[in-house]
C-alpha cells in the first residue's frame, strides 16, 4: 500500500493525546534496560513520538508505547517493568500494545506507573525485602508488594465494547452521559508472593499452587476472593512454546525494533508496504497505538488482502475500546478528515460496535448487511463483509476483494443473496 514519507512523518507528531497521561515533571524515574528501538515516548503536553535508544532515562509523565520485550527499572534499581506481549491468542485478555506513564507514586512506594493498556510485568530487584509498586488504571490505585527478591507479578489491562453495544453522538451539551467500554483487568502472580491493596482491602497472594490471581472490571468491579491455581497458565509466559504464527509474529517485531531503532517513519512505511502478513501487523498495531487514525484508516481503505484488512479492523476496534471518549474521535475523524456524512460515519461506528446474540439471530441483520455490500463507501462494504464471513462461515468461498471495484462487491452481493436470501436466516453449518 502506497504512502509518501511525508505522511509517516506526520502521523507521528498528529498522533492523540493519551486517556491516562498526567501532567509531565522533569524528574528522572527509571531507565531503559532494553535494546534500542524498544520504547517511544512522548512527552506530556506534546504530540511527536520519539524512538528512545538503549539506557534512555525515563521521565515521570510521559507517555511510554512498548513493543514487546521492552524492559526498564526504576532509578533505585529496586523495580524491574517489562512488556509482553500475546503473540499466539493464550492471554485472557486481547492484548496488542503496552502503553504506560511512570509516576504519581504514592508515599511509600518504589515505583508508580498508570497502565493505560496492554500487558506488564513487575519485579522485586532488590537485594532483600519487598518492593511496592502503585499501579494506577481507569479509576483505581492499586498498591502491589512484592514480598520478597524474585516475585513477579504480571498484570494485563484491555478495554472492550459489549458486542450489541449501540453508537450514538455525544451530547454537545454535556448533560447526558455517553456510553464507555467495559475495562477488564487481570493480576496474576508469576513468581513469590504479593498483597494488593485497594481503598481498604489488601488480598494476599503467591504463585500457583495458591491463590494467584485477582480479576476486576469496570461494571462489577474487583473480586476481594483470590482465584486460586494449581500451575501456571499457558498465557504467563507468553513466549514460551510459540506456534509457527507466534514465531514469525515475534521475528517481525524484532526486525521492526532494529528497523526503527535506525528510522522510525522510514520502518512504519517498510512495514506496511511489506508482503509478510506478520510484518504488515506490526505496522498496523503500531499506527493504532499513535492513535493515527487517518493514516490507519486509508491503510484499511487501500487493503490488497483479506488478511490484512481483517487485522485491520481487528486494531482499529482494540483501539475504539480503549477508553470513554475513542468512539466519538473515530466519529469526528470519519466526519472530517474522511468525508463520510454523519449517517455514513454512523453507520460504520455501529458495524465496528458489531452485534449482540440476538441480532444475530434476526434475519434482517444479515438483509442490511448483504445490502451494504454494494455500498458506494467501501468502509461500509467492507465491514459488511468482515461482518458476513464471521457470521456465516459457508460464505468465506465467495470471492471478495477489500480493494475491488463496485462490480467486483456487486458479484459478491448476488452470491451472498442466493447463500442467505431475505427473510431466512443463514443456513446452518454443516456437522462435524
Amino acid at each position: 500500500m502506497p504512502m509518501r514519507l511525508g505522511s509517516i512523518v506526520a502521523l507521528v507528531l498528529a498522533a492523540g493525546a493519551a486517556s491516562a497521561q498526567p501532567e509531565r515533571t522533569e524528574r528522572t524515574v527509571a531507565k531503559v534496560t532494553s535494546a534500542a528501538g524498544t520504547f517511544s515516548v512522548r512527552p506530556a503536553n506534546e504530540t511527536a513520538f520519539k524512538v528512545l535508544p538503549a539506557g534512555a532515562d525515563l521521565s515521570a509523565g510521559d507517555l511510554l508505547l512498548a513493543l514487546p520485550g521492552a524492559s526498564l527499572e526504576s532509578s533505585d534499581g529496586s523495580v524491574a517493568v517489562k512488556s509482553l506481549a500475546d503473540y499466539d491468542n493464550r492471554s485472557p485478555l486481547p492484548i496488542l500494545e503496552t502503553a504506560l506513564v511512570l509516576g504519581g507514586a504514592q508515599k511509600g512506594a518504589d515505583l508508580g506507573l498508570t497502565l493505560d493498556r496492554g500487558r506488564v510485568d513487575l519485579t522485586n530487584k532488590k537485594p532483600r525485602g519487598a518492593a511496592v509498586v502503585a499501579v494506577q488504571f481507569a479509576d483505581q490505585l492499586w498498591t502491589i508488594t512484592l514480598d520478597e527478591p524474585g516475585a513477579r507479578v504480571a498484570v494485563e489491562l484491555c478495554g472492550r465494547w459489549p458486542s450489541g453495544a449501540r453508537f450514538r453522538v455525544a451530547d454537545p451539551k454535556g448533560t447526558e452521559k455517553p456510553p464507555a467500554p467495559v475495562a477488564s483487568l487481570v493480576l496474576l502472580v508469576l513468581k513469590g508472593s504479593a498483597r494488593v491493596t485497594s481503598g481498604d482491602t489488601t488480598v494476599a497472594l503467591n504463585a500457583p499452587p495458591g491463590p494467584a490471581v485477582l480479576e476486576w472490571d469496570s461494571v462489577t468491579g474487583g473480586k476481594a476472593q483470590p482465584k486460586k491455581l494449581t500451575a501456571l497458565p499457558d498465557w504467563a509466559e507468553p513466549d514460551a512454546n510459540l506456534t509457527t504464527v507466534g514465531k514469525n509474529v515475534a521475528a517481525a517485531v524484532e526486525k521492526f525494533r532494529a528497523a526503527r531503532a535506525q528510522d522510525g517513519p522510514v520502518a512504519i512505511e517498510r512495514f506496511l508496504e511489506s508482503k509478510d502478513p506478520a510484518e504488515q501487523r506490526v505496522a498496523l498495531v503500531t499506527l493504532g497505538a499513535q492513535d493515527a487514525l487517518v493514516e490507519l484508516a486509508k491503510s484499511l481503505s487501500a487493503a490488497k488482502t483479506l488478511e490484512e484488512w481483517d487485522f485491520g479492523i481487528t486494531v482499529l476496534r482494540h483501539w475504539l475500546g480503549r477508553c470513554a471518549g475513542q468512539d466519538q474521535r473515530l466519529y469526528q475523524t470519519l466526519t472530517t478528515a474522511r468525508g463520510l456524512t454523519p449517517a455514513e460515519a454512523k453507520i460504520v461506528m455501529q458495524l465496528l460496535f458489531g452485534f449482540s446474540a440476538a441480532e444475530t439471530r434476526a434475519p434482517e441483520t444479515y438483509e442490511v448487511l448483504i445490502d451494504y455490500l454494494a455500498h458506494e463507501k467501501p468502509g461500509i462494504r467492507n465491514l459488511s463483509a468482515w461482518h458476513l464471513v464471521r457470521l456465516v462461515p459457508q460464505g468465506k468461498s465467495i470471492p471478495y476483494k477489500p480493494d475491488g471495484t463496485a462490480a467486483d462487491a456487486a458479484r459478491a452481493q448476488a452470491e451472498w443473496r442466493k447463500l442467505v436470501p431475505a427473510g431466512e436466516l443463514p443456513p446452518a453449518p454443516p456437522k462435524k
